[in-house]
């Protein structure tokens, strides 16, 4: 057992995730220079012009979509993609905001998810210190009780995350246990107390049976893997036009994108085939031709596709009020299993694997629709003076019920 204090997860993740922020903007320069033979002076006034367009990327942003590069993008081409400061308004304007916590809340998503006939991971415990009751779940408050649960499901293939945590800070992965120890992926081996002191803290976990992926993934990801599904809901229903998997890589214990080594592969929503391959680089996006180890990853169709595109459409109708929602679908032996449903979904995990931005006509028209003026990064102006309306969509729908 570990005689060191261990630090929280949380904590850990968030100290690699700043580390890999990009550097100052001469550095960025710099960089797109070399790479791309352009002096450092047009690089600037090109990102300066392109920074007053309504995506409003910023200069990360312009290096890590690899727009200065003049061969791969022309003007119209870069102005499609949407910097992440249009995320947060986005949501708040297209969707019900008092639903956040019922898809940020990971067990009350689960809830809705599992009662509305959807596939969800078997929850096997929440550890929460505060008075809060789970219906349905055990709840866990001291060391000695989360040990007896994680034993009495055999000590192993046991994930853990954050019950309101976001790109997988904090997860954890148990891979082995017994009465004094515990052994996390990344973590040395620690005593339960250590755990629940340390590495968890005050923040509350859900414990769930690890997912397994479907045999024809295992090659290509070393842990769970997850399809994003953008979708946007309208009078007719959801569409889900833009669909990406998240795969990790090496020891990874999750998905997220910002891990190193991971990989995004764009995917066809029409039949489920991996379009091209996506790597978090230094300062830039790489595309690679193929699976870095083991071939075949490259036009692979996804197994389940189907399936999962019913299982996406009927998760996202149980919360139609969020409008601009994603979902994280897991590819199972068994078919699809959705591991989370989010309000909202940043637009980099999309734009990243699929090379092209994502403010295309069916998306802009979305926005319209839901309000929301990407030239002022807001509610739009006929919006704010009238007050909060109703969507084109909702009134529609009044309307054709009478």
């Amino acid at each position: 057992m570990s005689a060191h204090s261990e630090k929280a997860a949380f904590e850990m993740d968030q100290a690699t995730f700043a580390g890999r922020k990009a550097a100052d903007d001469s550095t960025l320069l710099a960089y797109a220079a070399k790479e791309s033979g352009r002096s450092v002076m047009d690089i600037t006034l090109s990102f300066r012009k392109l920074a007053k367009s309504v995506g409003r990327v910023t200069l990360t942003e312009y290096i890590r979509y690899g727009l200065y590069r003049t061969d791969r993008h022309d003007a119209a081409s870069a102005a499609a993609f949407i910097g992440d400061a249009h995320h947060w308004p986005l949501a708040h304007t297209c969707n019900d905001t008092t639903w956040n916590a019922a898809a940020e809340d990971k067990a009350l998503a689960n809830l809705i998810l599992g009662s509305g006939g959807v596939a969800v991971a078997e929850t096997l415990a929440v550890f929460d210190i505060s008075l809060r009751s789970y219906p349905g779940v055990p709840k866990v408050a001291t060391a000695d009780a989360l040990r007896d649960v994680i034993l009495a499901h055999g000590g192993k293939d046991i994930f853990a995350k954050m019950l309101g945590g976001m790109v997988s800070f904090g997860a954890l992965r148990v891979i082995q246990a017994d009465a004094d120890t515990v052994h996390c992926l990344g973590h040395e081996p620690m005593g339960w107390a250590n755990l629940v002191h340390d590495v968890i803290g005050e923040r509350p976990y859900l414990f769930q049976r690890e997912l397994r992926n479907d045999p024809a993934l295992t090659p290509y990801a070393g842990a769970l893997a997850t399809v994003r599904s953008v979708n946007m809901m309208g009078p007719d229903g959801v569409q889900a036009p833009y669909a990406a998997i998240k795969m990790p890589q090496g020891t990874n214990v999750a998905d997220a994108f910002w891990r190193p080594g991971n990989l995004a592969c764009a995917v066809d929503v029409a039949t489920g085939r991996i379009t091209s391959i996506a790597r978090r680089g230094e300062f830039e996006i790489e595309y690679l031709d193929d699976h870095p180890e083991n071939p075949g990853l490259m036009g692979f169709t996804l197994p389940h596709w189907d399936a999962l595109r019913d299982m996406n459409a009927r998760a996202a109708h149980l919360f139609a009020p969020i409008r601009y929602q994603s979902t994280d679908i897991a590819l199972t032996p068994d078919g699809p299993v959705v591991v989370e449903l989010n309000y909202g979904g940043g637009f980099d995990i999309i734009q990243n694997c699929h090379g092209k931005g994502m403010l295309d006509d069916t998306f802009r028209a979305f926005a319209t629709d839901c309000g929301y003026d990407f030239n002022t990064g807001g509610r739009a102006q006929a919006e704010q003076d009238t007050g909060p309306k109703r969507s084109g969509w909702v009134k529609g729908l009044l309307k054709r019920n009478g």
